[in-house]
């Protein structure tokens, strides 16, 4: 059931990348993803990717990622859908339509499902004894990319590739409330990935 849960949200958000590029002076709907992206790792799945949508001036983009986290390194197989927004001040223009953004920041929610995860804990746990949900994650992250914007082509227009170095809720509270114990290193994470404009 997870497995086909999994390839089905993939197979929906890879549909949204086939769809026909408006003509020349027409405008895009809104429904229609700016983007594609596949990552690898940063807390919302061994593999994840999705449809997304980025702003005029794109500095802003807000990505849905479906992931998977496989039985033999998690201990369960875990399907997440997360939601994620990511702000780049700067776009700085290279030579050859290549460019890089040196700094990115963002925040993400990720929910995890399957049995074992619970929105809210049950009654016979005391009200307050536990504040967070097992199905839910917030996190954040720093990052940056370099790209390469690709012309005369119907479909793709750019490709960027990216990394995030980021926690999430649990772990930065973790390491607050244990600093003699804990390192940055021991509640961070990496992630890259790569972004497909069209």
């Amino acid at each position: 059931m997870k497995k086909s849960l999994f390839v089905y949200c993939l197979l929906i958000s890879i549909t949204s990348f086939g769809q026909d590029q408006p003509e020349a002076g027409s405008y895009r709907k809104w429904y229609i993803p700016d983007h594609m992206k596949l990552q690898f790792a940063g807390n919302i799945g061994f593999m994840s990717g999705g449809p997304g949508y980025v702003s005029k001036d794109k500095s802003l983009e807000t990505d849905v990622l479906f992931g998977f986290l496989p039985q033999k390194y998690g201990g369960d197989a875990l399907i997440s859908l997360t939601t994620k927004i990511t702000y780049s001040p700067w776009r700085i223009p290279l030579k050859n339509d290549y460019h890089v953004s040196p700094f990115s920041i963002g925040f993400y929610s990720s929910h995890t499902f399957g049995p074992q995860f619970d929105t809210k804990w049950p009654e016979y746990y005391p009200k307050g004894y536990y504040w967070w949900a097992t199905a839910i994650r917030l996190g954040a992250y720093v990052g940056g990319k370099v790209g390469l914007d690709v012309k005369n082509k119907k479909h793709i227009k750019g490709f960027e590739f990216y990394y995030e170095v980021g926690t999430y809720d649990l772990m930065f509270i973790s390491y607050v409330q244990n600093t003699g114990f804990l390192k940055p290193s021991d509640i961070l994470s990496l992630a890259l990935g790569v972004k497909v404009g069209f």
